[in-house]
């Protein structure tokens, strides 16, 4: 729960569980993160288990989801969602 008060974690989640499979720069370009922050937030959630970081080659990226990540997101996004009702 702590992580999820850090700051971009929650935008962060809500958007990788919309786009499931994304890029650095595309989530860069959508939040409007500085590469550090960015950065600093995806090796985060990876190290906690929320993310899966696949290298396709070294100049591709792709970051999605775990499975407990989804379950997380889903949950902000019914909380978000039961709020604004």
């Amino acid at each position: 729960m702590e992580v999820l008060g850090k700051k971009w974690i929650v935008p962060l989640l809500i958007f990788l569980l919309l786009y499931e499979k994304t890029t650095f720069t595309k989530i860069k370009k959508h939040l409007g993160l500085t590469s550090r922050a960015l950065s600093k937030k995806l090796k985060l959630l990876e190290a906690l288990g929320l993310l899966e970081k696949i290298v396709e080659n070294p100049r591709r990226t792709i970051y999605l989801l775990s499975d407990r990540g989804k379950e997380i997101s889903q949950m902000l996004l019914g909380f978000a969602t039961n709020i604004s009702k």
